[in-house]
């Protein structure tokens, strides 16, 4: 049974951050165009505590810690739903102690290009976060990349049928330039079935082949099952390919074809997370988990200093004489300077939002199966992963949940790119509904009718609920809670 309440943390940071900041988006556009403002709550429910601005503002913090909303004067609820019997009412006591000029101050009296402004501002925050957060984790930390280097093909692989070789260097998919393994992992993922066009660089000689990644099922680091495309030629990031003689790895009985799965109980993906925990503990035994064609064994090393030439000349490195067959030159650490990393974060942001876009619209067509979208249950389970994933081989507690914040950041970037696209979505009760009424009232110089808008945000609603459950069914096939359930009672 997943420990559920571990989950509650990392969870409520990654969804409060996003949604306020969405909402922020919103009551910043509003008081820049001198908008009345009754409210600003994280949370929903009854508030735990309040206070009042000088702008007559109450801010709130609701017990209920799933989101946030602002709410305007004149709003019917949280979804800034308007009243209309209300509204007549509040426009008729407004104009009786005030000049008519002063209902431009409220938000339902505004002009309709200052209601889309402020509509449209909750999604922008959204993109401006993850650009921020991208553009922080670029600048602080910086990234690695992997060349994109074929090591291994499977056989009868899309990628054996195509002709790809051990040695290969993808340089473009389908035009599109390749610049690390990653990159060509996250480009093939979402085109199982999709032809896809690789240039590819042979022994100094240029070739295109095209491959079709298969759509396989596998078990994601959540836990959760995901189909999705592969091409048969990733290699597993952490197999030993050479073990140098008389090295401290070579003394524990490191062999090559080994596997290497954990360091101290730390989950180990890469070599460079590998290389990264070997660099701070020199002179320490470390027990490595590692299998061995299909055994587990149990090794132990200790990292020794040693010198080493490369292009940066003669010099002193931790190391236990393992390889995985990169060399230093293909994989590098990239730094970034602060206009370099807002850049990035933005490159960053972009590839989110088209990957999105393009999986949507396979999605829609019937091109993938509509089991893959995920709902509350997978964010939460996810968060839970990244925030261990961030927390696995720190020296301490303090620097496990420094690690912990950081792979939360990187999460709200990406989820904040969703967020900000599903809002703008042409459904009633969310800001793109709300935009197709404003364009409707644009063009036709009128307010669409109260009671059609009434109906629209009700289908929207029960549109929204629908696929939320849709979504919770989805995740709890995925993460396998039925048959965890069934088991009980067999």
């Amino acid at each position: 049974m997943p420990d559920v309440v571990s989950w509650i943390l990392p969870f409520l940071f990654v969804l409060t951050l996003v949604v306020t900041i969405h909402e922020l988006g919103h009551y910043w556009a509003a008081r820049a165009l001198g908008t009345v403002i009754d409210s600003f709550s994280v949370g929903f429910g009854r508030a735990i505590f309040k206070w009042r601005d000088r702008q007559g503002v109450e801010w709130r913090i609701g017990w209920i810690p799933l989101g946030g909303y602002v709410r305007f004067a004149g709003d019917d609820n949280a979804a800034s739903v308007p009243d209309h019997d209300d509204l007549a009412e509040m426009k008729a006591k407004i104009l009786a102690h005030n000049d008519p000029a002063a209902l431009q101050r409220f938000f339902h009296f505004k002009p309709v290009w200052q209601r889309t402004l402020i509509t449209i501002a909750g999604p922008a925050a959204n993109f401006v976060l993850a650009i921020v957060l991208f553009a922080l984790l670029l600048g602080i930390f910086g990234e690695n990349r992997a060349a994109p280097k074929i090591m291994r093909v499977t056989d009868d692989s899309p990628a054996a049928a195509a002709g790809f070789q051990v040695g290969d260097v993808v340089r473009a998919a389908d035009g599109r330039g390749i610049t690390d393994l990653a990159g060509l992992n996250q480009y093939v993922v979402v085109r199982a079935n999709v032809p896809i066009r690789f240039t590819v660089q042979r022994a100094g000689r240029s070739l295109e082949l095209v491959a079709t990644p298969a759509m396989t099922q596998v078990v994601d680091p959540t836990g959760a099952r995901q189909k999705i495309g592969q091409l048969g030629i990733e290699d597993l990031p952490t197999r030993v390919t050479a073990v140098d003689p008389g090295s401290p790895a070579a003394a524990a009985g490191f062999q090559a074809g080994d596997i290497v799965q954990k360091a101290d109980g730390a989950i180990i993906r890469d070599f460079p997370q590998l290389a990264a925990y070997v660099t701070t503990r020199v002179g320490t035994p470390i027990t490595f988990t590692v299998d061995r064609g299909g055994r587990t064994v149990e090794l132990v090393g200790a990292p020794i200093l040693r010198e080493v030439t490369d292009s940066a000349g003669t010099h002193r490195r931790v190391s236990m004489g393992l390889s995985n067959g990169a060399s230093p030159s293909e994989v590098v650490h990239i730094r970034y300077g602060p206009v370099e990393a807002v850049a990035g974060g933005a490159r960053k942001t972009w590839e989110v939002l088209s990957t999105t876009l393009y999986y949507l619209g396979r999605l829609v067509r019937g091109q993938v199966p509509a089991d893959q979208l995920g709902g509350f249950i997978g964010i939460a389970k996810a968060s839970d992963a990244v925030a261990k994933m961030g927390a696995e081989g720190a020296p301490n507690p303090a620097m496990g949940v420094f690690g912990s914040f950081v792979a939360l950041l990187q999460l709200s970037a990406i989820l904040s790119v969703s967020v900000g696209f599903l809002n703008l979505l042409p459904i009633p009760v969310l800001d793109g509904g709300h935009l197709i009424f404003y364009a409707y009232e644009a063009v036709a110089r009128r307010p669409l009718a109260a009671n059609v808008q009434a109906v629209g945000y009700r289908l929207g609603l029960a549109l929204l609920l629908g696929f939320m459950l849709f979504a919770v069914w989805n995740d709890l096939q995925r993460y396998n809670v039925f048959n965890f359930l069934g088991g009980l009672f067999s």
